[in-house]
């Protein structure tokens, strides 16, 4: 029977093998890091040069259209339109339309119960009638 220290000895030897075989997958794995933080980086540089050209390409864009060029036209020549980079519009809020006209229809509980399809009565639940042309 080995004795504690040929055991030891032995998984050393073993372990030594396994670290030897993972060597290679270590040194692979090493490069694609570096790799894959080049290509962030040059990601990020060409999105800002890209960035950069949108002003120039909306103002050239523009003056193709004034110069009579349609927006159908531009698209099949693969110049499509340019993004509309604006501020969203901002319509006014439920509770705000509600705020400010007090008699609209719909507006009171008995009216807005009225216009609910479905919606129970005395005489039983509601049932619109089709309107006849």
């Amino acid at each position: 029977m080995p004795s504690t220290q040929e055991i030891i000895e032995r998984m050393h030897k073993l372990q030594a093998e396994r670290n030897l075989a993972f060597a290679p997958l270590a040194s692979v794995m090493s490069q694609r890091e570096e790799i894959e933080k080049e290509i962030a980086d040059l990601r990020g540089q060409l999105e800002k040069r890209l960035a950069e050209l949108e002003a120039p390409y909306k103002t050239a864009y523009s003056g193709a259209v004034s110069g009579g060029w349609s927006v159908e036209e531009l698209a099949t020549l693969g110049a499509p339109e340019p993004p509309k980079r604006g501020r969203p519009k901002r319509g006014r809020s439920a509770a705000a339309k509600k705020d400010t006209e007090p008699n609209a229809p719909g507006s009171s509980p008995a009216e807005a119960s009225a216009e609910i399809p479905g919606q129970m009565d005395a005489e039983g639940p509601k049932v619109e009638q089709p309107v006849s042309a």
